[in-house]
């Protein structure tokens, strides 16, 4: 088994930008416990936006989706595996940074007085996940890297059918964030934004990284 990885990352080096993971959960975490003095981000629109405790099932679904996708352009497509990492990651780096430099956070979070499953699962994912480093959400910024590699991909399997069910489930995660009141429509945006602009500056990025070329 040991042999047979070592002898597919041989051969897939590209593979090993899974690395980064791993190193960007552990930051998460540790930034998340720091005692900052947070800025809270107040917008608003974000008071038009009914909480939804059900609303955690598409929100839910990006803890497969990103991974998913990620797995999927690795296997399928070694370019656009490279493209999504770099945009998706590079997303989460600056985050993090923006985090340290600019702490941030929201104050949306009303009581959750069900019982039901939606609600109890929503409970715990406050517990484990603070109100603190929202902005831009790292939520968003993954699902725009995914839906942009999708729609730019020229793999036969992402007819134009299936690209659509894509943008509608990135949209339904979007606003699950928001109907949580797990994100502001504020980190909503800047995620977006931020990975719009990394996938769009990434062939500059391709060209300069000979590293990236030669994986």
């Amino acid at each position: 088994m040991l042999k047979d990885l070592l002898k597919y990352i041989r051969g897939h080096r590209y593979c090993l930008l899974l690395l980064y993971l791993p190193v960007y959960l552990a930051a998460f975490f540790i930034i998340d416990k720091l005692p900052l003095d947070h800025y809270i981000i107040v917008c608003p629109l974000d008071r038009y936006i009914p909480f939804n405790q059900y609303m955690i099932i598409p929100y839910a679904i990006w803890y497969a989706w990103f991974p998913g996708w990620l797995l999927f352009f690795l296997m399928k497509s070694p370019e656009e595996f490279k493209r999504l990492s770099v945009v998706m990651f590079s997303g989460m780096t600056i985050s993090l940074i923006i985090y340290v430099l600019w702490p941030n956070g929201i104050d949306l979070r009303e009581p959750i007085t069900g019982t039901d499953v939606c609600s109890r699962a929503l409970q715990w994912i406050r517990e484990v996940d603070t109100p603190y480093g929202v902005c831009p959400s790292i939520h968003i910024s993954s699902i725009m890297a995914i839906a942009l590699v999708i729609q730019d991909s020229k793999l036969p399997v992402f007819t134009d059918t299936a690209k659509a069910y894509c943008i509608v489930i990135a949209l339904m995660i979007s606003y699950a964030t928001m109907a949580t009141k797990q994100h502001s429509i504020v980190d909503v945006a800047a995620g977006a934004a931020l990975s719009l602009l990394l996938y769009y500056i990434y062939p500059f990025i391709y060209k300069r990284w000979r590293w990236l070329r030669e994986l």
